[in-house]
């Protein structure tokens, strides 16, 4: 898809999308333009016949002739008004101009001075808009022969400038990774295995001038990933390791490493799913999807950060060869667990995901997993649980989700914990009961990193929706990629 700033009256697309408060009449310059093509009807419409009042997501289609269409959007009170409304009021305003646009192109307001008495920045709100526009025309439809794709996206304003230029370009990498990832999420585990992946990182470390290490089994062996191997034995597809690096020209102000969970099947191993359990286990790998698209912006965005993107990537299967309950592991950093559960097999491959990124002596270190199901439970659907043993770091990423439209929640680790996993002949289980399920995990990893700035996500509720919410269609979601890569940027 393409992205173009515009002032309004040079648009060609044949759908417009402009914005409105409710029960305000204070037109912007793209309603104005519109109205005028129409001869002051779509004034009429709003403010004499009330065909609209700009109640939140409320939508107003209005032909003018027969080459340019009117989606007019409703976004609520203005002093209810927030960026996560209005990212919902754009995806779903985009969806419905899909369907409306004959000539493949949308045209869309970028609101500009949106409301009284905020600090929202022009160039944050031009972000907003291409990423959740991009969002609402989000298909997965690779299989499907007859399709209506939108090519462009205008960003109308009465005057260009360096912020909208900023906040567009950012937001198509942003818009891209995340269309990235999804597109992986979707595509079927009898093609995206662990070698598929590991093949895919090094056509993008070509592409992006991105150095990569990507290791197979006899590799990962010699690193003694002992954990990692284990889950992976019970599958016929062999396990991957992947390290792609980005450097900047100039001397770095910081080093992340950036760690996703790369489970490209779970099927649970011997503590074998439920099959309506299994019908979105394609998309386990979630976290490693992220990082891929992630490490993609940063490469073309160029911050002076050092970023190092890790994935330990396998297939949990259940076979005559597959690691059981009671199996003793030895991780990279010498430490033992004791299985209690096959199906807990993300933390696991995290455990030596999490070893090797000590030898990055990074200064942050971060990890994205579709991790327990008890995230779902505490949060639901559209809040990711953050954890870790920084609080600023916690602090500086929840500002920065908020920011950017994601809902996020700090999550405990306590060290009272660690009685949970107690094991008599190892150093843990990997599994610790019903109760705390998530901040467990979490106390679990943080015994395989060193960094004094780790944070984990576990993004087990929001990595793929069952049902569309405001915002996102059902299916994968690409979360936390708008958030870690304008963290990173900052």
């Amino acid at each position: 898809m393409r992205f173009v700033t515009k002032k309004i009256k040079e648009q060609n697309s044949d759908t417009i999308i402009c914005f409105i408060f409710e029960d305000d009449d204070k037109k912007s310059e793209v309603l104005k333009y519109v109205d005028e093509l129409s001869n002051s009807e779509i004034t009429k419409q709003i403010y004499e016949y009330k065909t609209i009042t700009g109640k939140f997501q409320e939508t107003f289609k209005y032909s003018i002739n027969k080459n340019i269409k009117v989606l007019i959007t409703g976004l609520g009170k203005k002093n209810e008004f927030t960026k996560q409304k209005f990212s919902q009021c754009v995806a779903n305003a985009t969806r419905i101009a899909k369907s409306m646009s004959k000539n493949q192109s949308i045209a869309i307001e970028v609101i500009e001075n949106c409301c009284q008495n905020t600090n929202f920045e022009t160039k944050d709100i031009t972000q907003i808009t291409i990423t959740a526009a991009r969002i609402g025309l989000y298909e997965f439809n690779k299989y499907i022969k007859e399709q209506n794709k939108i090519e462009t996206l205008e960003l109308l304003s009465a005057n260009t400038n360096p912020e909208i230029e900023k906040g567009a370009e950012t937001g198509a990498f942003i818009s891209f990774a995340m269309k990235f990832a999804k597109d992986l999420i979707n595509e079927s585990a009898q093609i995206v295995t662990p070698l598929y992946v590991a093949n895919l990182a090094t056509e993008i470390a070509k592409e992006h001038k991105l150095e990569a290490k990507i290791y197979n089994k006899n590799q990962i062996k010699e690193m003694n990933m002992n954990a990692f191997l284990a889950v992976a034995q019970g599958s016929v597809n062999e396990p991957m390791f992947i390290h792609l690096t980005y450097k900047p020209n100039t001397t770095p102000r910081k080093k992340i490493a950036l760690i996703g969970k790369g489970i490209t099947f779970d099927a649970g191993g011997m503590n074998i799913k439920p099959a309506s359990s299994m019908l979105t286990m394609k998309s386990d790998m979630a976290g490693a999807a992220s990082v891929l698209g992630i490490i993609q912006a940063i490469a073309k965005l160029q911050p002076d950060i050092e970023l190092h993107v890790i994935s330990a990537l396998c297939e949990n299967m259940t076979s005559g060869s597959a690691y059981k309950q009671g199996d003793i592991l030895t991780a990279m950093n010498g430490k033992t667990i004791e299985v209690d559960n096959t199906d807990a097999e993300g933390r696991i491959t995290l455990a030596d995901a999490l070893c090797y990124a000590d030898k990055i002596n990074a200064d942050e270190v971060i990890d994205i997993a579709t991790l327990t199901g008890a995230v779902i439970i505490a949060l639901g659907n559209n809040i990711t649980g953050v954890m870790g043993n920084n609080q600023n770091q916690i602090n500086n990423f929840r500002e920065i989700s908020e920011r950017f439209c994601e809902n996020t929640w700090q999550m405990p680790i306590l060290n009272e914990l660690k009685d949970n996993l107690k094991s008599e002949i190892a150093d843990f289980k990997n599994t610790g009961g019903k109760l705390a399920g998530t901040s467990t995990a979490a106390w679990f990893l943080s015994n395989f990193t060193k960094s004094k700035s780790w944070m984990h996500l576990d993004i087990a509720g929001t990595a793929y929706l069952e049902k569309t919410n405001k915002e996102t269609q059902q299916g994968p979601t690409g979360v936390m990629i708008r958030t870690l890569i304008n963290y990173i940027l900052s």
